[in-house]
């Protein structure tokens, strides 16, 4: 459970991520294909092209941040993606490379 500073950092910084937009998941991306371009192997990359998944991302980031307080909100969307990411056959090591690369790590 996240104490009550995070959470209001976390909500203070809505309106800048309203503001950059898909901006930030495109630049994710970006980022994370040219760091480790296999994972483009597991990513409908028609979707990457049209904006559909950096957008998709993006209304997770948001979602999120607007629901600190009431994750349960969040389940249905959630256990979706958890389907989808078993169906892909998704590996521990691979969201690690995700959560690098979303916390801006990757260099």
């Amino acid at each position: 459970m996240l104490d009550q500073q995070t959470i209001a950092t976390v909500k203070s910084t809505i309106p800048l991520l309203a503001a950059t937009g898909p901006k930030l998941t495109a630049h994710f991306y970006d980022r994370m294909f040219t760091h480790n371009p296999e994972l483009k192997d597991i990513f409908n990359m028609s979707n990457q092209r049209n904006g559909d998944q950096r957008q998709a991302l993006f209304d997770a980031i948001c979602a999120y941040a607007g629901n600190l307080e009431n994750l349960a909100a969040l389940l249905p969307a959630v256990e979706r993606i958890a389907q989808k990411h078993t169906s892909f056959n998704i590996q521990p090591e691979q969201y690690q490379i995700v959560g690098t690369h979303l916390a801006g790590d990757a260099g």
